[in-house]
């Protein structure tokens, strides 16, 4: 779960609302990466709620490398694009910053469909 949404739900509201942007924007160039990245960025197999990543530490901190782990061994080789979008979306709360447009974006719009989960979550509860 992310938040009252599935994470399939998340990542796929991420990846379409970033290739709607890049669209928007005329940058076609990278498209494909940017939706692979941005349907990945959430890969990991735990209840963040209840659990901690292989790693142990926080899952704000660590479920971006668990991602891309998982997605390599599910996917094989990835692009470096796809990989700075799995690896750093997470920042500033990871402390590298994502290098490519492409990250950039769905970094932010990460953030910004996470925001609106949560608003709705709330209405929901606030009943």
């Amino acid at each position: 779960m992310h938040h009252d949404a599935s994470i399939a739900d998340h990542a796929v509201s991420v990846a379409y609302h970033a290739f709607i942007i890049a669209h928007a924007l005329g940058l076609h160039a990278h498209l494909k990466e940017l939706v692979r990245g941005a349907l990945l960025h959430d890969y990991f197999f735990y209840d963040w709620r209840t659990a901690r990543p292989r790693n142990g530490k926080l899952h704000g901190f660590a479920h971006p490398q668990e991602a891309l782990e998982n997605a390599r061994e599910d996917f094989g080789p990835l692009t470096p694009v796809e990989e700075d979008c799995i690896s750093r979306h997470m920042f500033p709360l990871t402390p590298i910053p994502p290098i490519y447009f492409e990250s950039i974006l769905v970094c932010l719009v990460d953030k910004v469909v996470a925001l609106a989960e949560l608003v709705a979550a709330t209405r929901i509860h606030q009943g």
